[in-house]
């Protein structure tokens, strides 16, 4: 006979990442945070107590500052050029940081200790047995100033610290003059080797100048045949002189060859050919003879015409034309003979030419080589005369010591008497101590949060233990109550509590159970709670109902359920083995086990406790089994594979993980069916629910048994 409805189905089994603790939980963690909020308050209150208590006590640090301005001018760029006596130059960014970490350089700082006599200054200084060493107070006192340049400027920020405002002031502004004079003593050390420099180097320059002059002049006495002052360019152009002559005789001597070449190749009986060659025939005495004999010629053509040979007039035009021919032919070849002998003089002239140039280069080059030694001796003499009239005039334009004491800081804004301490910052340090407080509150909350063992929450159970949760019971009291008044479905049956038991038994519905084991891991998370209220449910919907007490070592039953008429709940007469009793609820009976079974002093075992289930089930309808703590007792194991199903009881904020784990394992090592666990004393209440629930079940008649009537169709 099925006493349960439908529920719910298994989830799936999850390994937790960290054996001992349940699955994380981020709702539940915020409500955690939340919930301890008023710890982090505390700790960031603490600090921020701490913080004013450190305020109020701290040393009172005053700081004085200055700002000087950098002067890029270099005032030694007189002595530029000399090895180790020029002047430094601010100008670059590098120069200017520079100067910025010099300020506060060992030096300057045991200038200031000496001028403002802080040795033996109790307010700056605790006195030590001995003293301390100038390293030591370099140390110590570096830390009090600060030297900044601001950026995109030539500005200086020179901060002191100090517990005294006025040597706070004063020892800015020492330090500042201090810096001058140590910079005006560098600049007067640089001026005075610079004119020492200078003086060194004249007197050595002017022996150099001597003796440039004394090898200038003995070098015009070794060469006075030659123009050694001439334009340094006459070499050069009469060079250039020789070789076109020698180009413009070469040319005359091709040209007279290809003159000589056409006339070789005129035929002897065509030598007045020779006429024709280069500009001959333009020549006037010839063109006269050629037109006389073409004139001639042209006669004895008309003349042939109108005589005959043997007359007088031919005879005459003929003897005149031949006459013409032959002097023509004589003046051709002695053209000829012109042509060839200009041409032999034309190579004889070239060869002429080309020797006499030869050794006028050979000359040239050698007056040239002179010339250029004189010009390089000349050189060094005014070289070295210009070095010497620089140096002269370095030394005597320039007045070395002038200047020297003038510095390239320029004080900006000067340094006052702080009237307010820089440290401690009240306000920042405050702040700053209320947000640290508040961050390692928050984690403190947190971490407590990761380190709970505990399972809270119907997620936490389900993915730790992989067991479905069958049901949420609400926290029922919030101080220690008595068993007696724990039986929410009669008591209070409108109570989100008892509307929790009814969904355990709706969910129990799935496995079809007539008996029911509710056990949990160990003491104090609520099985018996659990047991009896559900039991009562049972009877309250009209089972006959049997609630089994195995709880061996605390029977605790007897205390709600007999009648106190009969007797006293601890008697042995109402914890008697195997006695079955009526309860003080309709259709609901107890069946106390006892404390140890009467011939063996030892616990009932398993074949009595299925005896007796066989039994209870002839004449019940459901069996509801409260039994002992798994890993206290092992009593409850030994019953769990005859139950049809096994409840295991999880307190919300008290079950550890790794004790639920345990005795889930120990359950399924003896194979008991185990339908799920419960939730007892969960603290998360959806308001709705409660609102619904609580409001319907106040609407609605109660019926004979002084129950709502909607508790029948749970």
């Amino acid at each position: 006979m099925n006493q349960f409805e439908a529920g719910p189905s298994q989830p799936a089994a999850s390994d937790s990442l960290f054996p001992g603790f349940p699955s994380l939980d981020i709702d539940r963690l915020i409500k955690v945070v939340r919930k301890r909020l008023w710890l982090a308050a505390a700790v960031a209150f603490a600090f921020v107590l701490l913080a004013i208590g450190y305020v109020l006590t701290a040393t009172k640090i005053y700081q004085s500052s200055a700002v000087i301005y950098v002067d890029p001018k270099n005032e030694g760029a007189a002595f530029d050029g000399l090895k180790g006596a020029n002047q430094a130059s601010w100008q670059t960014l590098d120069a200017l940081k520079s100067m910025a970490e010099g300020i506060r350089n060992g030096s300057v700082i045991l200038r200031v200790i000496d001028k403002l006599d802080l040795r033996n200054d109790p307010g700056f200084l605790k006195p030590r047995e001995g003293g301390y060493s100038d390293s030591e107070l370099v140390i110590l006192v570096s830390e009090r100033v600060n030297a900044e340049l601001r950026r995109g400027t030539r500005l200086i920020d020179v901060n002191v610290k100090d517990k005294s405002p006025e040597r706070a002031q004063k020892m800015t502004a020492a330090f500042i003059q201090e810096f001058q004079n140590l910079i005006s003593e560098q600049n007067l050390a640089s001026a005075t080797k610079s004119q020492e420099t200078l003086q060194r180097q004249a007197e050595g320059q002017l022996k150099r100048v001597l003796a440039a002059e004394d090898r200038l002049q003995e070098f015009r006495i070794r060469h006075a045949d030659v123009a050694l002052d001439d334009d340094k360019d006459f070499v050069s152009k009469k060079l250039t002189d020789l070789d076109k002559q020698l180009v413009d005789a070469s040319s005359e001597t091709l040209m007279k060859k290809a003159e000589y070449e056409q006339y070789k190749r005129v035929p002897k009986e065509e030598i007045e050919r020779v006429l024709e060659i280069g500009q001959i025939g333009t020549q006037d005495h010839i063109q006269k003879l050629l037109l006389q004999r073409n004139q001639k010629r042209a006669e004895f053509s008309r003349v042939e015409i109108q005589y005959k040979p043997g007359h007088k007039t031919y005879d005459d035009t003929r003897y005149d034309l031949e006459g013409l021919e032959e002097q023509i032919k004589i003046v051709a070849q002695s053209v000829g003979d012109s042509i060839e002998n200009a041409y032999d003089r034309a190579k004889e002239h070239e060869e002429q030419l080309r020797l006499s140039v030869q050794e006028q280069k050979k000359k040239l080059l050698e007056v040239d080589g002179i010339r250029k030694e004189f010009r390089t001796l000349k050189g060094s003499v005014d070289s070295a005369y210009a070095t010497y009239q620089n140096l002269l005039n370095r030394i005597n334009d320039t007045d070395v010591t002038l200047g020297v004491d003038e510095t390239v800081i320029r004080i900006f804004s000067e340094p006052l008497v702080p009237s307010k301490p820089v440290s401690p910052k009240k306000k920042l340090t405050v702040a700053i101590a209320g947000i640290l407080g508040s961050m390692i509150g928050m984690a403190l909350v947190i971490g407590l949060g990761l380190l709970d063992r505990t399972m809270n929450s119907r997620s936490q159970v389900e993915s730790t233990l992989g067991l479905s949760v069958l049901a949420e019971i609400p926290r029922a009291f919030d101080r220690e109550w008595d068993l007696k008044d724990s039986v929410f479905v009669t008591r209070d049956p409108s109570s989100m509590v008892s509307e929790g038991f009814r969904s355990l038994r709706t969910s129990l519905s799935a496995h079809s159970p007539r008996s029911v084991m509710v056990t949990s891991a160990s003491p104090g998370e609520g099985k018996s709670f659990c047991s009896a209220n559900l039991a009562v449910l049972q009877a309250n919907m009209g089972y006959r109902t049997l609630l089994v007490d195995a709880d061996f070592c605390k029977p605790r039953m007897a205390e709600i359920f007999v009648d106190p008429l009969r007797g006293k709940a601890k008697e042995g007469s109402l914890v008697e083995q195997n006695l079955c009793q009526e309860t003080i609820f309709k259709d609901l009976f107890l069946l106390s086990c006892g404390r140890y079974t009467s011939n063996t002093g030892e616990p009932m075992n398993g074949e009595l406790f299925a005896k007796m289930l066989r039994e209870a089930y002839q004449s019940f309808d459901c069996i509801i089994i409260d039994t002992s703590p798994l890993n206290v007792v092992s009593d409850g194991l030994t019953y769990s594979r005859h139950a049809d199903a096994v409840v295991l009881v999880v307190k919300a904020g008290e079950t550890k993980a790794d004790s639920a784990r345990r005795a889930m394992r120990e359950l399924q090592r003896m194979r008991a069916n185990l339908a799920g666990t419960v939730l007892n004393g969960s603290s998360e209440v959806n308001q709705d629910q409660l609102a619904y629930v609580e409001g319907t079940t106040r609407a609605l008649p109660m019926n004979h048994r002084g129950m709502p009537a909607a508790s029948h169709s749970s």
